[in-house]
């Protein structure tokens, strides 16, 4: 699948400790890419490291071929863990840890060790 994806605006937040992106995706005639895909671009991009990097938001427009989103950038795990919320945690792995990790919790075990990090 190709995509280009160009970054709209990127601010540093000192006190979190994080990088903050707004990115555009252009895919001509072909459906949005999927988190995992956009999230190795970007880690790419700005050379970070994949599994510090989160994709927040892809908004998709109606018949057109290019999608905006939004992606945080951390410098250290702990701070990924306190300020992503599960549901964004989740999302962002692959779609086999995802159904193990919801079956999990639902049986209130331990799912912490699925995530990347």
């Amino acid at each position: 699948m190709a995509f280009e994806i160009e970054i709209i605006k990127k601010q540093e937040n000192p006190l979190i400790q994080r990088t903050e992106l707004e990115f555009r995706i252009d895919h001509f005639a072909e459906p949005t890419p999927n988190r995992l895909e956009i999230k190795k671009k970007i880690a790419g991009m700005e050379g970070a490291d994949e599994k510090l990097t989160i994709i927040r938001k892809i908004h998709s427009h109606f018949g057109g071929s290019y999608s905006i989103g939004k992606a945080n950038i951390y410098k250290n795990i702990e701070d990924l863990k306190y300020f992503e919320p599960f549901h964004i945690k989740v999302r962002n792995t692959e779609l086999e840890k995802r159904s193990e990790i919801y079956k999990l919790k639902r049986k209130n075990q331990k799912y912490e060790h699925l995530f990347e990090y």
